[in-house]
């Protein structure tokens, strides 16, 4: 009676006051709420608001914001984990909207497991953070979760090729701190008493790998969060979202409106109704996944430990202990997508039918593998959607082609890996960049080839290879081709293989037959002899090959050549005609990206980078463009391609082709000049990446194929021969030529990427100077020549140094010109030093190396200059 008293005396911003008593004592946000509908519901009944105001909406509206830093979208282990990082960062005026109550929707019926082993060492890096995070939170004296940590996990295996991978992917954990370990199949039946040995031959054990309650861990994230000043509204539907020309954001809700300086889509399988509302569609995906909750099983009562965790590309099935039974899921052959053409509004803590049919012919050999689950009654079926993207991984950082717009989506693996994505994205949020290169799963990482069919197609070949990691050149065929040029047929007429990059149809190698198959795996294989005598014929006489794809970007403007001196860390070419290589900083210092600058004339810039980079580096140029229009940049990247000649006869063929003079004189290394290749009109430069003498002609897509005919029919004369991108990459290998997102990355300066020549410090102010060292190094970039015939290193092996990890391998290859398995990467300091003795670990073995000089073919660059 003394609340109902209270309450005819009180108007309606009681609320806010009822809301900051309960803040001040800590308490439940799920008490404050309730007790703020009982307010309302006695505001109504007391006639103090109209009818038509219901006490939720109310109480929504009561103590909502409507002014905030960040609002994230999603009450998920993706939306929880990132509001809880932004408040470790010290943001603490941040607020997440749900639409229902937290883990409402994929996140409530999750398997939840919890791994360390992950495919790059971004990846194992915030896994090894979510696993240290849950740990934290399960020790939490007031509000302990349930995480069974440190049950082990193995990863089975049937095939040399598999443990080929094992070992390498534990060679790159070790870098990250992590140890995993390799079983042979007899050890894999110890530890796991209710397997078979049938068709198995080992596995990789993670020794951390365990299983986490969602719920749980989401709820010890928001209340973590609320405690450091974040707020959670629940039942708080997003109805739209508008931009203001500040590129600040306004989130409309049906309990009213925020405003806000940023805003994350955390939205789960809802990704893409939050995504419409920007007026954009983002390359994620939902299939249905099932999984059983077995009755218990006699012999796991039994024992005195939990059973570790199982996943097995061998028969499409993974398994946990849940209580005194199993958790076990399956990846089916016939699995389907889920919400392409819509989700139900009141899809809510809710699940698809029941479809066993679908996984029986998954069942034999699961049954094979544990037979146990022969004898066993199933006690639960889920069947529930998951999310994928393109290529698996998931989507965390800005939004492509948005302002103050971040996404964390597409996480299939959410629970496992959750606290490591929403640590990422809020160090990039607030910093800019995160201390690891997140490239992995950057957003940007796909352009417009990602539509959502595409997405379908490659979700659903994931899903079927869910445990069978890509291999080494492996390009899997679904969505295949997506992007091409005029010459891609003409190419594979030839015997073109081709390989995808961003998107892009890539000549990788020519196949010396049609019924050619290459092996892939982590060893040299049949293609080695073949790539071979590419290189031969490069470096004898002349070879032509396709590059489809290159970013290019037109720049023109007044004010282009100044604006270009503040992004650029070294100097920038001002005289027509000329090219040269240029590198990017981010504002910590560290290398952003890397491009050619092509004078074309007096007015315009060619800006050229990586492929993959077309996203990436338009958001980072025009985020930084001049707010007077005195600047320009357009894509040409759709509307060109490059066609590159090389070798000692390279002058010759093209020299046949166009009547301008190429001489050594008129057209030395680093020129640009417009021209004629046979008909068709070309932009060449004189620049190589491979080290010989070379040109990179660059034409529109609409006479490719007349440039291609010209070169092809005057090649003839010279013995020319096509060549591809395998080949390439040994070239450039050998002069030590860095490759973008391998060993140019946002953790290393170029400094330490032993890039200081392209420093001009006395510059009068460029984007990282304020935070570039030149005289403090943490690593130091090295070229590696390895003892070793039978396999090439790989991206995140580990060097050693008397048995202890000083280093990683970023890239690594055969050097066929001067016959060296030769290895890229960073190593301490003080290991840097030509001549210096170590090891690489490469697929198990820890393999003699040692230090040498960058360039290990023509240090004087006398071929590419002659």
């Amino acid at each position: 009676m003394v609340w109902e008293a209270k309450v005819k005396q009180l108007k309606i911003n009681v609320f806010h006051e009822v809301k900051s008593v309960f803040q001040i004592f800590r308490i439940d946000d799920a008490l404050i709420d309730g007790t703020v509908v009982m307010v309302a519901q006695s505001c109504r009944i007391t006639g103090m608001v109209p009818d038509a105001i219901t006490a939720q909406s109310l109480a929504g509206r009561c103590y909502m914001k409507t002014q905030t830093r960040v609002v994230v979208i999603g009450g998920g282990i993706a939306g929880c984990s990132t509001l809880y990082h932004l408040t470790q960062e010290g943001w603490n005026d941040v607020v997440l909207v749900e639409r229902n109550e937290l883990t409402s929707g994929t996140t409530w019926h999750s398997a939840a497991q919890v791994t360390n082993f992950g495919m790059t060492q971004t990846m194992v890096g915030l896994k090894s953070h979510s696993i240290r995070l849950y740990q934290e939170l399960a020790a939490d004296p007031d509000h302990p979760i349930n995480y069974h940590h440190g049950d082990g996990g193995i990863r089975l295996a049937n095939t040399q090729t598999t443990m080929d991978g094992y070992r390498h992917f534990a060679s790159m954990a070790k870098g990250m701190g992590v140890e995993l370990e390799i079983l042979d199949a007899q050890e894999c039946a110890r530890r796991h008493p209710l397997i078979t040995t049938d068709r198995l031959i080992g596995g990789l054990w993670d020794p951390s790998d365990g299983d986490i309650d969602p719920a749980q861990l989401c709820q010890a994230l928001a209340r973590r969060a609320r405690k450091a000043g974040a707020e959670v509204y629940r039942n708080t539907p997003v109805t739209g979202l508008t931009q203001h020309k500040d590129d600040s954001w306004t989130v409309h809700t049906e309990q009213g409106d925020i405003a806000c300086e940023i805003v994350v889509n955390a939205c789960g399988y809802r990704v893409n109704e939050l995504g419409a509302m920007m007026g954009i569609q983002h390359p994620v995906i939902s299939l249905e996944h099932q999984y059983f909750l077995t009755e218990p099983i006699r012999q796991i009562a039994e024992l005195d430990y939990r059973v570790p965790l199982l996943r097995c590309p061998i028969d499409d099935f993974y398994c946990r202990q849940e209580k005194q039974g199993l958790l076990v899921g399956f990846y089916e052959q016939d699995c389907r997508t889920w919400g392409m053409d819509g989700i139900d509004p009141n899809f809510v803590n809710a699940l698809c039918p029941e479809d066993t049919d679908r996984v029986l012919p998954v069942l034999e050999n699961v049954f094979e593998r544990m037979p146990v689950l022969q004898e066993v009654g199933i006690h639960t079926i889920i069947n529930g959607p998951i999310t994928y993207t393109i290529d698996g991984a998931p989507l965390v950082g800005p939004i492509p082609g948005k302002r103050n717009a971040f996404c964390i989506i597409g996480l299939r693996a959410g629970l496992g890996e959750g606290g490591g994505h929403g640590w990422l994205l809020a160090q990039q949020i607030v910093h800019g960049e995160a201390e690891y290169d997140t490239w992995v799963i950057d957003p940007r990482r796909f352009t417009t080839h990602a539509n959502v069919e595409l997405c379908a197609l490659k979700a659903i070949e994931d899903y079927q290879n869910e445990f069978r990691f890509h291999l080494p050149h492996e390009h899997r065929p679904a969505g295949r081709p997506i992007k091409t040029t005029p010459l891609t047929s003409i190419l594979a007429a030839e015997g073109a293989e081709f390989g995808v990059v961003n998107g892009w149809e890539r000549l990788a190698y020519i196949k010396p037959t049609a019924n050619f198959r290459e092996t892939h795996g982590f060893r040299f294989n049949e293609t080695f002899d073949l790539v071979a005598e590419e290189v031969r014929a490069v470096q004898t006489g002349v070879g032509l090959t396709e590059v489809s794809g290159f970013n290019r970007f037109e720049i023109t403007g007044p004010g282009a050549m100044d604006w270009l001196e503040t992004i650029f860390c070294g100097a920038i070419t001002r005289k027509p005609g000329r090219v040269a290589l240029g590198y990017l900083l981010n504002h910590q210092g560290n290398i952003k990206g890397e491009a050619t600058l092509a004078r074309l004339d007096s007015d315009t810039l060619w800006y050229g980078s990586a492929a993959a980079a077309e996203y990436h580096d338009m958001d980072w140029l025009t985020r930084h463009l001049p707010t007077d229009d005195s600047v320009t940049v357009r894509s040409l990247t759709n509307e060109y391609t490059i066609l590159v000649l090389a070798g000692p006869k390279a002058r010759d063929v093209l020299s046949a082709v166009s009547r301008d003079d190429w001489s050594a004189t008129a057209f030395p290394w680093l020129s640009v000049r417009q021209a004629f290749v046979g008909i068709a009109p070309a932009v060449v430069m004189s620049v190589s990446f491979s080290g010989e003498l070379a040109y990179e002609i660059h034409v529109g897509n609409a006479q490719l194929h007349a440039a291609y005919a010209a070169l092809r029919n005057a090649g003839k004369a010279h013995g020319l021969r096509l060549f591809g991108s395998h080949a390439i990459e040994s070239m450039r290998l050998e002069k030590g030529y860095r490759h973008w997102k391998a060993d140019l990355i946002t953790e290393y300066n170029p400094f330490e990427s032993k890039l200081g020549r392209f420093v001009h410090l006395d510059k009068p102010a460029f984007i990282g100077k304020q935070n570039l060292q030149s005289d403090v190094l943490r690593r130091s970039f090295v070229s590696l020549t390895l003892d070793c015939t039978h396999a090439p290193a790989h991206a995140g092996d580990s060097m050693l140094h008397d048995g202890r990890v000083v280093g990683t391998v970023t890239s690594a290859g055969w050097g066929h010109r001067v016959n060296s398995n030769i290895a890229m990467g960073f190593v301490e300091p003080e290991f840097a030093q030509c001549g210096t003795r170590l090891q690489v670990e490469l697929i198990g073995e820890a393999v003699e190396a040692q230090v040498v000089t960058d360039c290990l073919y023509d240090p004087e660059n006398s071929r590419m200059r002659s």
